[in-house]
């Protein structure tokens, strides 16, 4: 007995076309996940945290497609600034903060940067001080300053102006840049780095 041949419907043969243009879609090999600093500022990634606890967290770049030395200012713990006692006017150069070694009090600080330089840039900060974390192929280790409570004023353009204002505790904190230079190198391994000491 010869079986009988099946005649698929014209809804059925849809519907096996939207599955099969879904399956070669997976498949176009198109990777949206890397981003270069023409791309964005998400080169800049340090972990994200406060000093204290009471300052907003700030990650990295939404995927917007502005480019990194385009991007706007995106300011933190505006609800804070009013109760600074202590405002840091620093400069952000290619490739140095300036004044690269700064000392204040304890508790609530506004840092008022202004980008200098030609390109984007960001102003880290991690808690205790010391080297900042790479992985061993070079790139910075993101997990080791999420884990060590690293916080960040977002990469933003040349020309700009953008406020930070942290509740900071006690201690040493390495100030840093880890947005990538054209040359593959990060701001931090061009030597742009400093110091902030919190009374």
């Amino acid at each position: 007995m010869n079986p009988i041949p099946h005649r698929m419907s014209s809804g059925g043969r849809l519907a096996w076309l939207v599955v099969l243009i879904v399956l070669l879609a997976g498949c176009s090999g198109v990777d949206e996940g890397v981003r270069t600093a023409d791309s964005e500022a998400a080169t800049s990634g340090s972990g994200s945290a406060s000093a204290s606890g009471s300052a907003a967290d700030s990650g990295s770049a939404s995927g917007s497609g502005v480019s990194a030395a385009e991007q706007d200012c995106a300011p933190v713990g505006e609800d804070l600034e009013s109760q600074a006692t202590d405002t840091v006017e620093l400069q952000l150069a290619d490739y140095a903060f300036e004044p690269d070694d700064i000392d204040v009090d304890a508790g609530v600080v506004t840092f008022a940067t202004t980008n200098d330089g030609a390109e984007a840039h960001e102003l880290a900060f991690l808690p205790g001080g010391g080297e900042v974390p790479f992985t061993e192929d070079g790139a910075p280790d993101e997990e080791a300053l999420e884990a060590a409570g690293a916080f960040e004023l977002e990469a933003y353009g040349p020309g700009r102006d953008c406020n930070a204002t942290y509740e900071l505790e006690r201690g040493t904190y390495t100030l840093f840049c880890i947005v990538e230079a054209p040359d593959g190198e990060t701001h931090y391994e061009k030597g742009m780095r400093g110091t902030l000491d919190v009374r």
